[in-house]
């Protein structure tokens, strides 16, 4: 099967960060949660079937994370929610994340919102940050060549508990591209050393993107 490797190119990384700036963000609507109000965080989970999802679908063969990196996403959505914003939060403990969603009925629509209402009047929170991976591909391979890249896709929704409201939902999905697969990707590239990174790495960008897109 063919490695994909990053090529050290100088001359091509100048001439191209033209075109890796000119990719803009998307505009997203900052969500409107009162200054001082306080952001409960529910810790990460999977939705494996549409009785388990807030919004969107589930992706055609889901990768599945690993039960026990679940906590290290915790702590790594923790870490950047406390040193890149100036909102108050609320932990919610893990093990009491999620609990009753199999009295939901199958179908062929998410049916998860009125669980984390639910969930979020139960802890006494007025607004709720949820984090889900709706996919999770690992890196196969090593830093400097693979045979599968990293790919993941995280969803976060703020949710008003009192009004049974989304006020935001940020959608993170990437796989990581070789340079020459990729020409928009120098940006990428020169941060991460020309390396192949890890699929909690890409979750790390996730984390961050939501951080920007909800107004945290």
């Amino acid at each position: 099967m063919r490695r994909l490797f990053f090529i050290t190119l100088p001359a091509l990384v100048c001439c191209l960060c033209i075109a890796g700036c000119a990719r803009m963000p998307r505009k997203t609507e900052q969500a409107r949660v009162p200054a001082g109000e306080t952001i409960y965080v529910a810790s990460f989970t999977q939705p494996t079937s549409t009785s388990e999802l807030i919004a969107g679908l589930i992706p055609e063969k889901q990768g599945r994370v690993p039960a026990d990196m679940l906590p290290g996403l915790d702590r790594d959505l923790r870490n950047v929610l406390t040193g890149e914003s100036k909102r108050i939060y609320g932990w919610l403990p893990a093990n009491t994340a999620n609990p009753g969603m199999t009295r939901f009925h199958a179908s062929e629509q998410p049916q998860a919102l009125p669980h984390w209402i639910e969930y979020g009047k139960k802890h006494g929170a007025r607004f709720l940050l949820i984090p889900q991976v709706l996919d999770w591909h690992e890196r196969e391979g090593s830093k400097a060549g693979v045979t599968h890249a990293a790919r993941v896709r995280l969803e976060f929704f703020l949710l008003n508990v009192q009004s049974g409201a989304l006020t935001g939902r940020s959608v993170y999905e990437e796989e990581q591209a070789g340079l020459v697969d990729d020409l928009l990707s120098v940006a990428s590239f020169i941060r991460r050393h020309g390396a192949w990174v890890t699929a909690d790495v890409l979750a790390g960008d996730g984390m961050r993107k939501a951080v920007k897109d909800l107004g945290l």
